[in-house]
């Protein structure tokens, strides 16, 4: 019996969001083919015709929760999931309403104009995702953090691989604080301190201020950890953060992309598998990737985090060659010892 359910349109800007992802994501794929030999010219940005589109996609989209067949409802505003992502659109330390070159995350989804230089304040998913869309559109990004991560939930090795990667696309200031703004007519004047010496001041086109990161690490354990950022960074379960007080016994393998063939053809050599295990059941326990397309693989370490894989589970599992799960085949056989295939470090 079919079900008779009336559509009702949901409010959601991660559709909108994702979309800009995707495109950025085109434009450095375009541009990364220049060092095989391939060359194209700089895209040319219609940025009516892209908001029309983004239009479009939010006006067709639509959210089914697993109960609606039996409820016979699509889900309201309220219910969507955009719901765990209501801080990006509530931040009380400057209000759109002060200066149209302050963007908030409505604003800046809605892309009201490509700024020359956009500053990025704040870390995390939202500054980051945000930084994406825009470096990608053609806008110089300068991205000031208060403490030393862009990603302060997650490990010191996957922020160090992702800053690495990220180096040519974003200049990202450490310990910075904001100690004035200064508006004009057409830009925002900045003075910033970084790591405790003033930079000289400059101007900007737009500000991004992210909104406060007030997720708990524990979080970690039960929603995965995803910025579909250039490079995606992903990650569920457990870190060496966190492991650090507790009780459990585990090692960390790390796996680099470069020692994959699929990596290498795909100039993505910065990425990094990295898997948790238990030592005393050989469970994994945490695990994720950073790296351009680890989004597409990364759902393989949920399904094992959550069934309570070993790592003789996963190493038993048949991974497609060439393909950038092999990294998640080569850590499980690295902690078993049985790896014969990879990257000779000397």
């Amino acid at each position: 019996m079919k079900a008779n359910i009336q559509q009702q349109k949901v409010d959601t800007t991660i559709v909108r969001t994702h979309a800009l992802l995707h495109m950025a994501k085109s434009m450095h794929s375009v541009r990364g083919a220049s060092p095989q030999g391939i060359h194209y010219l700089e895209p040319s940005i219609d940025l009516s015709a892209i908001r029309h589109k983004l239009d479009q996609l939010e006006s067709q989209y639509y959210v089914i929760r697993k109960d609606d067949f039996n409820s016979q409802r699509y889900v309201s505003n309220q219910d969507s999931l955009v719901k765990t992502d209501e801080n990006k659109h509530h931040n009380n330390l400057l209000t759109p309403a002060t200066n149209k070159y302050i963007w908030h995350y409505n604003e800046a989804i809605a892309l009201p104009f490509i700024p020359n230089k956009l500053a990025i304040i704040g870390a995390g998913i939202n500054a980051i995702e945000i930084a994406t869309i825009y470096q990608a559109l053609g806008a110089a990004v300068d991205i000031f953090i208060t403490g030393d991560e862009v990603f302060p939930e997650l490990d010191k090795d996957i922020n160090k691989t992702f800053q690495r990667y990220v180096k040519r696309l974003f200049k990202i200031k450490s310990q910075a604080e904001i100690t004035a703004f200064n508006f004009s007519d057409d830009h925002v004047q900045l003075s910033v301190t970084s790591k405790g010496k003033a930079l000289p001041d400059t101007d900007y086109d737009a500000v991004f201020v992210a909104s406060d990161d007030k997720d708990s690490q524990d979080d970690l354990f039960t929603r995965p950890f995803f910025a579909t950022s250039f490079p995606t960074v992903t990650w569920l379960g457990w870190t060496e953060k966190q492991l650090a007080s507790s009780t459990l016994n585990y090692k960390v393998i790390n796996m680099p992309w470069r020692s994959l063939g699929r990596a290498n053809t795909d100039i993505n050599t910065n990425g990094l598998t990295k898997l948790i295990f238990n030592t005393d059941n050989h469970v994994l326990i945490g695990g994720g990737m950073i790296g351009n397309n680890a989004d597409e693989i990364f759902g393989e370490v949920c399904l094992a985090i959550h069934n309570k894989f070993t790592a003789d589970n996963i190493a038993h599992t048949v991974h497609a060659h060439p393909t950038l799960h092999e990294s998640i085949l080569l850590a499980a056989e690295v902690y078993l010892g049985t790896a014969t295939d990879v990257l000779n470090q000397e």
